[in-house]
């Protein structure tokens, strides 16, 4: 026979409404509580007291040797050295080269950039007092030239329109930068105009405050580091950061982060590189110092949990009986037995730590309401071996051969992450996809800037806007052979290739596509910047373009670091794509005349 099992959830009524008798919570023998409380072991303290003080003892140290890009294993090398307080991490991984271009850069780069710093270096020569105004002289010295037919040939209306108007009218600042820099220590600036010896002076501060000023509007690389982060074949940033922690020769921690899209710099970014060294000295050891931080332990809540006291009343926004879990959902129910039985027993510490550092715990002692102390060694300690199964905000060792790394106990790095930085809209887009039709990836250049430092649509919004076989008007007109089909604007084709006959890797690299339209046969090329000069080889690992796509996006970012200073910098970032794609691409296909 089948049986029925039933639950029932039973609950105390009173026989009445009145809520007084339950209030006064009256005690009719006090003395027989106590009593019962000294029988059952109440008063023996066994289970410990409530904690009140919290003293814990750790070791600080900051990064000293930085290192951009990726590092091949077993590799020593002498990194330079960095200083944490200068910028924000992320702005010191992210940022990319977006100053004023050369003077002589080809077309129009950096146009609205320089015409924008020229209007502001007149303002500063204005604040100056001078025996006359330079700036009509300075105007015509250094004018925007207007560009030939070639050079403008490829800007869209909006940069076009800007030429015409700024032409021979508004100071570059690309011209007046290459001006400055042959400055020389000569009592008088020269830099291509008559100045008179007694502006000589205030000309010249007005030029140093104005270069200062465009070197501190963008954070960016230093010469020589220009790129070296943004790996341009992952559409990923890559470095590493190293830190000793005693004088010993193995006790280099070089933290590496190498798949890092951009966003958000955290703890969970880095994993320990083991396999290199940096060039860290056994001297800068001495950057690390040992803490003491004491503080008052304060216990956890959260919306549900039992209320410890008799006289308070529970939040009622969450109601844990009211929680159905599955029979699988193991983690739903340890939670809830954790909340209700266990949920006045979890305190919480605050450890003020300077951010960007590697922290190691060494000791925490807790006093409670009796008096006695109780040591508690860190995590993966010798002496807590055996119980050091749980584990949270831990690093480990990079992943090998898809295997997870083994996670490093008893060390964190608390990341100098910004809160929430201001960001621009993106300048740039460019979506990786993969066309299963025609068996290939495309990058597709969806944005692309302009002069003008705005982002402009590049290639068309709808997918699949390639051309196939189209019927003709007269179904007896003979058809016409066609070698390969268009594609639609700004799809670049990625082949997939293997570098290395030896090796079953297979790569993406970036070709080029014909243009069969009616403007005569012409090679089209990538022309966004996150792709690279179209004449350098670019081969991207085929696991970088799901089946899922990815978008890449180039944008301006500002915020504060914690010293108040603001910082404006370039940056990329990496995203989920859209999904696969057709661009309708075809070989060999017989159309009608009028097609």
């Amino acid at each position: 026979m089948p049986s029925i099992t039933s639950w029932c959830r039973i609950e105390p009524a009173g026989p009445g409404n009145d809520v007084a008798a339950g209030l006064a919570a009256r005690t009719a023998d006090p003395l027989w509580l106590l009593a019962r409380q000294w029988q059952v072991g109440e008063f023996q303290a066994e289970d410990g007291g409530t904690p009140i003080v919290a003293r814990w003892r750790g070791q600080v140290i900051a990064p000293t040797r930085y290192h951009l890009g990726p590092i091949p294993p077993n590799t020593q090398l002498q990194a330079p050295h960095f200083d944490g307080g200068d910028v924000p991490l992320e702005v010191f991984v992210e940022r990319q080269p977006c100053g004023l271009p050369a003077a002589d850069a080809p077309g129009a780069d950096g146009l609205r950039l320089g015409v924008d710093t020229g209007q502001h270096f007149l303002r500063l020569l204005a604040a100056q007092s001078t025996t006359q105004d330079y700036a009509p002289a300075f105007t015509r010295t250094f004018a925007v030239h207007a560009l030939s037919a070639d050079d403008t040939a490829g800007l869209d209306q909006a940069s076009s329109g800007y030429l015409r108007v700024v032409a021979g009218r508004a100071l570059d600042g690309r011209r007046l930068r290459a001006a400055i820099g042959r400055l020389s220590g000569a009592a008088v600036p020269d830099i291509g105009m008559p100045i008179a010896s007694g502006d000589a002076a205030e000309v010249r501060a007005a030029c140093a405050a104005w270069t200062a000023w465009v070197d501190e509007l963008f954070s960016q690389p230093d010469a020589g580091e220009a790129g070296q982060t943004w790996q341009r074949d992952r559409m990923e940033y890559a470095f590493s950061f190293a830190a000793r922690t005693s004088a010993d020769p193995f006790d280099e921690w070089t933290l590496t982060a190498s798949q890092y899209g951009g966003g958000a710099l955290d703890w969970y970014s880095f994993d320990r590189n083991g396999d290199v060294n940096v060039g860290t000295t056994a001297g800068e050891a001495d950057a690390g110092e040992v803490v003491t931080r004491t503080s008052l332990p304060a216990p956890v809540t959260l919306r549900g949990m039992p209320a410890p006291r008799f006289w308070e009343m529970e939040d009622a926004l969450l109601d844990l009986g009211a929680l159905q879990p599955g029979g699988t959902d193991l983690f739903q129910l340890l939670m809830i037995d954790t909340v209700s039985g266990y949920g006045n027993d979890w305190y919480v510490i605050a450890i003020d730590l300077p951010t960007g550092a590697l922290v190691t715990t060494r000791s925490l002692v807790v006093t409670d309401t009796f008096g006695a102390q109780t040591l508690l060694r860190p995590n993966g300690h010798q002496a807590t071996a055996s119980s050091s199964a749980w584990s949270m905000f831990q690093l480990a060792l990079p992943m090998d051969d898809g295997v997870d790394g083994v996670a490093m106990t008893n060390a964190f790095f608390l990341a100098g992450a910004l809160a929430q930085p201001l960001e621009g809209p993106p300048i740039e887009e460019v979506l990786l996809l993969r066309d299963e039709q025609a068996n290939l990836a495309w990058a597709v250049e969806r944005r692309l800037t302009n002069p003008l430092e705005h982002a402009f649509d590049a290639a068309s919004d709808a997918l699949g806007a390639g051309e196939g076989i189209v019927g003709g008007e007269s179904p007896d007109a003979a058809p016409h052979y066609r070698l390969a089909s268009a594609v639609p604007p700004h799809w670049i084709p990625l082949l997939p290739v293997r570098p290395d006959p030896d090796s079953a890797e297979i790569r993406l690299s970036r070709a080029s596509v014909l243009d069969v339209g009616g403007n005569g046969r012409r090679t089209i090329t990538s022309r966004a910047a996150l792709l690279g000069d179209p004449d350098e080889p670019m081969l991207i690992p085929e696991e970088e373009v799901p089946r899922e796509g990815a978008v890449v996006r180039r944008s301006f970012q500002a915020a504060r670091g914690p010293d108040g200073r603001l910082h404006v910098w370039l940056t990329h970032r990496k995203s989920v794509g859209r999904g696969e794609g057709s661009s309708g691409l075809r070989f060999d296909t017989l159309t009608s005349p009028g097609s």
